[in-house]
């Protein structure tokens, strides 16, 4: 079988030539980002497997009939256009628990830095000052803090229970859970928003969550909080929230995740008070990379040669 890979995600690493021996698969990479350089690049391929690569309607109407199937590599699916998959029955395959661990792990260290000033404290030490405590950052005791998390699936409950021993509280928003064992989940975004002193995202990136996080959501958290979003950055509206870190409401956030990625050069997000960024590496670790790359290969030839998927779910299909 011949598989594509959008752009750069076969390159930089052994993954998918190791795999390709092993398994007895061709590959070749594609450029997703026009029609026409996607149809060259996937002529004669069974499927096509992306990353971020966007997948617009008439992409996915335009690919030619030997695509069968797309890969996901990862967990979010608002690059792909499912309905359009669907409309040309082309299961997509996603991958909902590669990484769950790091990136609740990469959550819950921006949550600490944020939380100990550590990032103030470095920069001042960098500039030659030495700021005494009280004016690092809020810096409450975590016995007294209230943890809010917005999303409580597989990672949002990984953070849940690595975070239970040390907060005060943990409580959670997810419209799509009833219950969670020793979580008290609220009925409303505003409700969570109110009684969180540290609140981390974990949503899906959809049209009903785009920028669910405004100008009035964060006046709505209290005076001092901590904003943490290893998600999407389309959860945020990023002008919004810049705004609140210069004018001191927000006592510090943490972004993985940005609406335009790379950032780019004149984003005011560079600028802003009191925020630590990394460059959408949340899902990463060494074991985690290769792993991403090994279920969802095999998860897309299994259901070309007719067998079951291991570890992936399908977003649509299978026909």
């Amino acid at each position: 079988m011949k598989l594509a890979f959008g752009t750069g995600t076969a390159s930089g690493a052994s993954w998918v030539t190791d795999l390709s021996r092993s398994l007895g698969f061709t590959f070749q990479e594609v450029d997703t980002e026009s029609i026409e350089s996607l149809i060259a690049g996937t002529e004669g391929c069974d499927a096509i497997i992306v990353a971020l690569h966007k997948l617009t309607a008439e992409k996915i109407a335009a690919l030619p009939s030997s695509v069968r199937c797309i890969g996901r590599l990862g967990v979010g699916l608002d690059n792909i256009d499912l309905a359009a998959a669907e409309a040309r029955h082309t299961p997509v395959i996603f991958q909902p628990t590669y990484a769950f661990n790091e990136v609740a792990n990469h959550a819950l260290a921006m949550i600490m830095a944020l939380h100990r000033g550590l990032f103030q404290a470095n920069k001042g030490i960098q500039s030659g000052e030495w700021i005494p405590a009280p004016k690092i950052a809020r810096i409450t005791s975590l016995q007294d803090t209230t943890l809010g998390v917005v999303g409580c699936g597989r990672i949002g409950q990984s953070l849940i229970e690595k975070a239970k021993p040390l907060f005060k509280e943990i409580i959670g928003f997810d419209p799509a859970i009833k219950s969670l064992p020793g979580v008290e989940l609220v009925s409303s975004l505003d409700e969570l928003l109110k009684r969180s002193e540290i609140v981390s995202l974990h949503a899906p990136y959809m049209k009903s969550t785009h920028h669910m996080i405004g100008a009035k959501e964060l006046a709505t958290l209290r005076q001092g909080a901590i904003l943490v979003n290893v998600s999407r950055g389309g959860l945020i509206d990023e002008v919004a929230l810049v705004e609140s870190l210069k004018s001191g409401h927000l006592d510090g956030a943490g972004l993985d995740v940005f609406e335009k990625e790379p950032l780019e050069a004149d984003s005011p997000l560079r600028s802003a008070p009191n925020l630590i960024m990394s460059p959408h590496i949340a899902w990463y670790s060494q074991s985690a990379g290769p792993r991403l790359m090994e279920w969802g290969v095999k998860d897309v030839l299994g259901y070309l040669s007719g067998n079951a998927t291991l570890n992936g779910k399908f977003a649509v299909g299978p026909f």
